[in-house]
């Protein structure tokens, strides 16, 4: 598994720039030209062996102790090239996100807010950001992470509590998020302003607001009393921060029929953060919600949360 953060290597070599400073004699410094370099790293795969880790595309902001942009630089790949003086610098990049070349200064780029939109499976948006001391051709790292956070149906166990249910053809047919957040800004906390399926019941509407990123068509075959079945499907969305008194989560709902009725198992996310994992494992024990934009009731809930890196899993254990 990898890190919770993609390494971004910058190997400074004399190259051309994209666009540099302005009034250098008046700042001081000697005039230095860096090749950001950014390796793919494709340790941790998706569905159809695609890479969590793509970087196709890549800009670098270089801005300098007053904030103003001393340098920046777009490639199509996971390197360019770009020019700017030595001294104390704050070095920002972006991977995969829409162009943001009329930056001028650090806090517009904090402003930006990204759209969920501009992830693919192939192609996750992703930042980061670290103060450097230029002084001479080297070597700068500067850590980035995905902006999403992704969501794993890890498990679904029959332990159905009447032996009428016990009897019956118990299947998993989707599994997909709702009230799942839309945007949010390429660094620091952010509260989301919009959302994908908030309070959404009909199944048609939330496969079309989902696609394929936030929802799953799978097909379990008949789920045996006392036995598990691993989907591992993977899901992903921005993270939902989750309002003080803990209310208004993300919900991975799990759609599954008893003989021939449909029921909906809502299972309400932890505070969610970028680049992190939630590992859900959900045992059934009774009959679920009859549309899935309405929770099982918390009395018939328990469930356990360990917070850690992408890289291992925040687990979920639930029992409806």
């Amino acid at each position: 598994m990898m890190n919770s953060k993609v390494m971004m290597m910058a190997a400074l070599a004399v190259c051309g720039c994209a666009r540099m400073e302005e009034g250098t004699a008046q700042r001081g410094g000697e005039m230095v030209e860096l090749n950001f370099k950014v390796p793919c790293q494709k340790t941790t795969k998706v569905i159809g062996s695609v890479s969590e880790d793509a970087v196709d595309d890549l800009q670098i902001f270089v801005f300098g102790v007053d904030g103003q942009i001393h340098a920046y630089g777009h490639s199509e790949a996971d390197q360019l090239t770009l020019t700017c003086s030595t001294g104390d610098k704050r070095i920002a990049a972006l991977v995969n996100a829409p162009l943001a070349d009329t930056v001028s200064h650090e806090s517009s780029l904090r402003t930006l807010v990204s759209k969920f939109s501009d992830n693919a499976l192939d192609r996750f948006v992703m930042s980061g950001i670290k103060d450097e001391t230029i002084e001479s051709t080297g070597t700068v790292t500067v850590p980035v992470s995905r902006l999403v956070s992704k969501v794993v149906l890890s498990s679904v166990t029959n332990e159905f509590e009447l032996e009428q249910h016990r009897e019956m053809d118990f299947t998993v047919k989707s599994v997909f998020l709702t009230n799942a957040a839309e945007d949010r800004q390429y660094f620091g906390a952010y509260s989301p302003s919009r959302w994908y399926n908030k309070g959404v019941s009909d199944m048609s509407q939330i496969i079309s607001n989902a696609g394929d990123m936030m929802y799953q068509a799978l097909d379990s075959g008949k789920i045996g009393y006392g036995t598990s079945w691993q989907p591992g499907c993977f899901l992903y969305c921005y993270p939902n921060p989750l309002s003080p008194d803990g209310t208004d989560p993300t919900y991975l709902v799990v759609e599954a029929t008893i003989g021939t009725t449909v029921y909906y198992y809502p299972v309400d996310l932890p505070s969610m953060e970028s680049n992190k994992c939630y590992n859900v494992n959900l045992t059934v024990c009774r009959p679920g919600s009859a549309t899935p934009d309405v929770p099982v009731e918390k009395s018939d809930i328990v469930f356990k949360v360990e917070v850690q890196p992408w890289s291992e899993n925040v687990a979920v254990d639930e029992f409806i």
